[in-house]
Formats: structure tokens, C-alpha cells, sequence
């Protein structure tokens, strides 16, 4: 694909953060779909977090998975200044590590200084501090009385959505919307898990794989830039 093809790519995810954010900010979806995961009877959210095998599998099992495969990236990335079969991978390999290092660190910053509160914290599923959406101001007596809140964007997402970038790292049509596939679903498995057991609601999900698509893009323009003789643009395709 083009340069244009990639800043067009770039335009687009700008644009759906910014409707999604204006969306999910001025109607009442989050809390509508997150009150479908919860229980009011027995004061209980669809999945408990704290079970053991789902645990393992889609918090702490997968967010290993990713750190080895990014590892095992590095290592092929190093070995492809020496080794003439990876050459033709290097630009992807690039963009894939930078990708999966940049995407959760800019979520996990974003996270950092927001003050969004987690839904199993609200008073509307039980909790005790007031819901306030994205943008919504906590109170004096709010912030007085509960720490800065750190739930948004989805930081768990962030590393499955890192995986936006695995189509730079095919040449095929078809092999680039299976990695594309793969690389949603994953992110989504991820971001679903957390929004059935109270973590995040479904703007944070939605916002952090925006923010990734963008990162991603940006990453793969920077790169272009840099290694103008040798780039070969395959952004993600849709």
C-alpha cells in the first residue's frame, strides 16, 4: 500500500477516537451495556475475576504469551541484519516491536493521569464513588475521599490491540486480513474479559484499539521516513 493509503489509515482512526469518545460521552451506552454483566441480587458481576482458569488464561497467561512473542521478534529482528531469508521482514519486524513497546506504554501513560473510575467501583454496581464518564469531573468530596482513579483506557487490551501491526509483516492480501483478524480478535478477548468481571466499560476498550490502529500507523509512517529506499508500505487492512 501508499503512503496515502497509511495517512488515510492515520485520518480515519483520528476521527473514530474522536466520534467514540463524543459518543460514548454523551449517550448512556456504557452503563446500559455494562449493567447486562451485572447481577443486582447477589451484588455480582457475569464472570468473577478472581477464578482461577480464566484467570490464568486471559489475564496473566496471555499477557506472557505476548511478552515472549515480542522477545522472539526482537531476537528475529537482530537476526535479520545477518541473516538474508528475514531481510525482506525487517520493516515489519520493526514496526511489530515498536508497536507492541509504544501501544501499551501510551495507554498505560494515558492511564496514568486520567480519573476514570472502574464500573466495579460505582455506586450504580455497588461501589462507592459516584459515575462521572470520560470526561466528568469528580466532585471535591469524591476526590477527597478515594484516590485517583487509573481505569481508562483498557491497559490489558492494549497488548492484544499492539497486534494491530502483524499485517505489516505479510506481503498477501489475504494473509494480511488474516493477521488483522487475529490481531482483533485477540484484542477483543482481551478487552471483553475485563469489561464481564467490572474492569472497563466498553468506551475503553473501544478507545484503546483506536488508539493502537493510530499508534500503529504513525509508527509504520515514522519508519517509512526513516528507511525511505527500503520501505514498502503495508498498512491494515479493513
Amino acid at each position: 500500500m501508499n503512503t496515502p493509503t497509511l495517512r488515510w489509515q492515520t485520518a480515519a482512526a483520528s476521527l473514530g477516537l474522536l466520534i467514540s469518545l463524543l459518543w460514548f460521552e454523551l449517550t448512556p451506552t456504557d452503563m446500559w451495556l455494562q449493567s447486562l454483566f451485572f447481577r443486582p441480587g447477589p451484588q455480582q458481576w457475569l464472570w468473577n475475576g478472581e477464578e482461577a482458569i480464566a484467570r490464568t488464561v486471559l489475564y496473566t497467561g496471555i499477557k506472557q504469551v505476548l511478552v515472549v512473542f515480542g522477545i522472539g521478534l526482537i531476537a528475529l529482528l537482530i537476526a535479520s541484519l545477518k541473516v538474508n531469508a528475514l531481510r525482506q521482514y525487517r520493516r515489519g519486524l520493526r514496526i511489530m516491536v515498536l508497536s507492541l513497546i509504544l501501544v501499551p506504554a501510551c495507554i498505560g501513560g494515558l492511564k496514568a493521569i486520567s480519573n476514570v473510575a472502574c464500573p466495579r467501583v460505582l455506586t450504580e454496581f455497588g461501589g462507592a464513588i459516584p459515575y462521572a464518564g470520560i470526561f466528568g469531573t469528580p466532585t471535591t468530596t469524591t476526590t477527597k475521599a478515594f484516590p485517583q482513579q487509573r481505569c481508562f483506557p483498557a491497559g490489558h487490551a492494549s497488548g492484544g490491540f499492539a497486534l494491530l501491526a502483524l499485517p505489516f509483516l505479510f506481503s498477501r492480501p489475504r494473509h494480511r486480513k488474516q493477521a488483522l483478524a487475529a490481531a482483533l480478535g485477540i484484542g477483543w478477548t482481551m478487552g471483553t474479559y475485563k469489561m464481564v468481571i467490572g474492569d472497563h466499560f466498553l468506551s475503553h476498550t473501544v478507545v484503546t484499539m483506536l488508539l493502537a490502529w493510530l499508534i500503529v500507523c504513525l509508527i509504520a509512517l515514522a519508519e517509512q521516513r526513516i528507511y525511505p529506499q527500503k520501505a514498502r508500505v503495508d498498512s491494515i487492512q479493513h
